[in-house]
């Protein structure tokens, strides 16, 4: 049996359901463990179950109990010490029960499986608001739309700040919407964010528009709009990340901070076909 520890906000929720997948067609025993996510209360919990409709458990089991199992019976396999290598994740264990810890951010992962992936992740239809609903429309009328992600809010605040914030600075969106304007020039930006009064000061955006109907346990909503756009301009946030990946439109652009996390320089999150914008 593998297990597959589920933990963080919906994109990094998404990226280790998106190796489940993968593992799972060479080791149809695998499970993903929610057993800590419900005591995980930042963000807005787990909420594959809610914005895609997914089996709302897989593996779970008091939190105490769970520990004990996996420190007396589970080998235990951390990403961080893979060193980037894939496999530990394709290959056999001796051991039959092993347990997998990480986040799994990069498309490496399941690049193989990519349709599976984007079939998985179609968003609960049932639970989409009306007003989500007309922006959907709006966009998708739009043959040159982008959509812009800010991502202030938990960012600005320690243990984040250290890592993740202050990389997509207004020079960061200057020259990427200027680049987005060259390459696209009937450019319609949609503005998704946080902090909508910080991206109206900052932003040279006079005509965009503003998304600012999501909040809270609907805020996967607004990821959903992303997806319905042609082109990106996207944050050091798995939650814009995956709104570009899953649209993957024929001619899409999508404009990225050349640096994601400050621990982490040599990361391969960012796809080679879009374009990293230099940010330090």
């Amino acid at each position: 049996m593998r297990l597959i520890k589920m933990t963080g906000g919906l994109g990094n929720q998404m990226f280790i359901y998106a190796l489940y997948l993968r593992m799972r067609r060479d080791f149809p025993d695998t499970r993903i463990d929610l057993s800590d996510m419900h005591h995980y209360h930042a963000h807005n919990g787990y909420e594959m179950h809610r914005a895609f409709a997914l089996p709302a458990t897989e593996f779970s089991m008091p939190r105490w109990g769970k520990k004990i199992i996996e420190f007396l019976f589970f080998k235990t396999i951390l990403e961080r010490h893979q060193k980037g290598s894939l496999e530990a994740y394709r290959s056999p264990h001796r051991w039959p029960l092993v347990y997998f810890k990480g986040f799994y951010q990069s498309e490496r992962y399941f690049a193989d499986i990519a349709d599976e992936v984007r079939a998985a992740f179609t968003f609960n239809e049932a639970l989409i608001s009306a007003e989500s609903k007309k922006f959907r429309a709006e966009i998708e009328q739009c043959e040159q739309s982008v959509s812009l992600h800010v991502r202030r809010g938990d960012y600005l605040q320690p243990p984040f700040n250290q890592a993740l914030g202050d990389i997509c600075t207004p020079q960061y969106y200057k020259q990427a919407i200027q680049l987005m304007r060259e390459a696209v020039p009937e450019a319609k930006f949609f503005v998704f964010s946080d902090d909508h009064d910080w991206c109206r000061k900052h932003l040279d955006l006079p005509h965009a528009t503003h998304i600012d109907c999501n909040r809270g346990t609907d805020s996967w909503q607004d990821m959903m709009l992303m997806r319905h756009c042609r082109h990106h301009i996207i944050a050091n946030s798995t939650f814009s990340w995956w709104g570009a990946w899953l649209a993957e439109h024929p001619t899409q652009r999508v404009m990225a901070p050349g640096l994601w996390n400050r621990f982490a320089k040599d990361a391969d999150i960012v796809p080679a076909r879009w374009t990293k914008i230099p940010t330090e």
